[in-house]
């Protein structure tokens, strides 16, 4: 039966014959939803009576249209607001729908051309699953994969949040799945790789382990099950996520395994003993599966050491300290860690390290032997300084309450950072002077 606003069927797919605004308007509609790609959950825009609704944002992340609002559709027409009258014409339902990416259009800036071609690129089509997806570097490597025609399979414990990643990445025109996922839990990393598995046909390409969770305190005042929770899902989850994704690797004969590790992977974090733990932890598990894996050239296992970024992470955390966390600096974009991530899946490397801080602490790793000691006085050092706060759990044990995001507004307008690094240069200096000294006396 066709409806008598619109002309549609029940059942039936229609998107924009014209091929000039097909950029703008790349999937189809069905049933009085809008969808970016057959194989969403959720849709991006939606009729009400012939009102088309377009949940669309600009680079600044705002809507597109006034209010939402589009444009009408009558007898296979879509009028948009703006005048522009665009035909709608039915398509086959197995038809893949797939959409460009241009720059953002940023105020002021003139508009990119508009144009039909697909998203290309070597990452095109790729099955990628991303786990702690829902905010933080994870939710910012989701988008960086979507933006490069990457088929998305995103997991985290927050439902709402992962569903708001997802259809942020929908805007890029790509296909996408929203699997909610303990990585604590070996029953639901599997359904994740099955789900991940069914979406791709058979295939899962790219594997992001990247969901983790922290607490920080003196080791003897963290509670037991807090330091168990942080090794199970920094450490233990990251084997999880291998142990699944593996199998598939070798059935295709490829496969990129990228693991979110951390400068706290080459100098040991006081006052974050099971953080610590992990992290060095995980540079042993890359090792020993690089070792198992040569006989298969063309699976690789990349890491990822970022320096301090600029998440949500030290609010979200367990504190166990008596004062209010706040992270060190430099502090850098999270932005930063999603291109790396997405540049070891086009060209992968074993390992990749983002931020100058980051370097700066693995070559001091080596050349200061008492960097632990003197890292652990300047954390007591802050915290002393820092206001009192209740002992909390944070996100340990379940989702934090609030907006999840990318960033956790720890950066300031102001750019510290050389004032930083010298310092740091110089802390470190001054400790390999004591270090040696004190091993010259003994």
């Amino acid at each position: 039966m066709i409806d008598q606003a619109t002309g549609m069927k029940p059942g039936e797919r229609y998107c924009v014959e014209n091929l000039e605004r097909a950029h703008q308007f790349p999937g189809f509609f069905q049933d009085g939803k809008y969808y970016l790609g057959p194989e969403l959950l959720t849709a991006i825009g939606w009729l009400e009576g012939n009102r088309f609704i377009y949940d669309s944002l600009d680079a600044e992340g705002e809507p597109v249209f006034p209010d939402r609002v589009a444009g009408t559709i009558s007898n296979l027409t879509l009028n948009l607001v703006d005048g522009t009258s665009l035909q709608l014409s039915p398509v086959d339902v197995t038809e893949t729908f797939t959409a460009p990416v241009n720059d953002p259009v940023r105020p002021g800036d003139e508009p990119p051309p508009l144009t039909r071609s697909p998203i290309s690129g070597p990452l095109r089509g790729k099955v990628v699953v991303i786990t702690g997806a829902s905010s933080g570097i994870g939710r910012a490597a989701a988008h960086a994969f979507a933006c490069k025609g990457a088929r998305l399979v995103l997991a985290a414990r927050d439902e709402q949040a992962l569903f708001e990643t997802l259809d942020e990445c929908t805007d890029c025109g790509t296909d996408a799945v929203a699997i909610t996922t303990d990585m604590t839990q070996s029953d639901q990393v599997k359904a994740l790789a099955a789900h991940a598995a069914e979406f791709g046909h058979g295939r899962i390409d790219i594997w992001v382990n990247n969901a983790g969770v922290g607490a920080v305190g003196s080791f003897e005042e963290t509670p037991l099950e807090a330091h168990e929770q942080v090794i199970q899902t920094d450490l233990v989850g990251y084997l999880r996520g291998a142990h699944v994704a593996l199998p598939y690797f070798k059935k295709q004969g490829s496969g990129t395994l990228i693991n979110t590790l951390s400068l706290g992977s080459w100098v040991a974090q006081p006052y974050a003993a099971a953080y610590s733990a992990s992290k060095f932890g995980l540079r042993g598990l890359t090792e020993a599966l690089r070792g198992e894996l040569t006989e298969f050239p063309n699976i690789h296992v990349c890491d990822i050491y970022p320096a301090v970024m600029d998440t949500p992470g030290f609010r979200d955390g367990g504190n166990y300290t008596g004062h209010t966390l706040e992270p060190p600096g430099p502090i850098y974009d999270p932005e930063r860690v999603a291109k790396a991530m997405v540049a070891c899946a086009i060209s992968p490397r074993a390992s990749t390290t983002v931020g100058a801080s980051a370097r700066l602490a693995h070559l001091a790793s080596y050349l200061v032997p008492g960097l632990p000691a003197l890292s652990g006085w300047l954390t007591r050092w802050g915290l002393d300084r820092s206001p009192g706060a209740q002992h909390s759990s944070g996100n340990l044990f379940e989702p934090p309450s609030g907006r999840r995001s990318i960033e956790g507004g720890w950066r300031t307008p102001k750019n510290r950072t050389p004032v930083l690094l010298s310092a740091a240069v110089i802390g470190l200096l001054a400790g390999f002077v004591i270090t040696h000294a004190q091993r010259r006396r003994h």
